[in-house]
């Protein structure tokens, strides 16, 4: 009995530190690049919400209709619905190019 009752102690706390590492990661800062990833939306709408909140377009995202920004994330926050969109932090590895922001603006 003893066992179990250890491995289930490990494995949860296994999983809190994995989700712990993750949640740091993928929290966008307070000031700088981050991502937008619209759950419900189109991109071009993204994109005008996001220059609402004063943000500047870097490129596109990895992910199909995000966009990599620049701006303060609680103004950003403040013209984006709830639940619309995720804001992540953005690595510059998983940032796309430039160019495809032409269809977009």
């Amino acid at each position: 009995m003893r066992h179990s009752s250890t491995a289930i102690v490990l494995s949860l706390h296994v999983t809190a530190i994995s989700a712990s590492l993750l949640g740091m990661a993928l929290w966008p800062p307070r000031s700088g690049a981050m991502m937008l990833v619209p759950l419900h939306q189109n991109v071009a709408s993204v994109a005008t919400l996001a220059r609402a909140g004063g943000a500047m377009l870097l490129g596109k995202g990895p992910f199909p209709g995000s966009l990599v920004v620049v701006g303060n994330r609680a103004q950003i926050a403040r013209h984006i619905p709830t639940g619309d969109v995720l804001i992540l932090a953005s690595l510059p590895t998983g940032c796309g190019d430039a160019s495809a922001l032409e269809t977009v603006a």
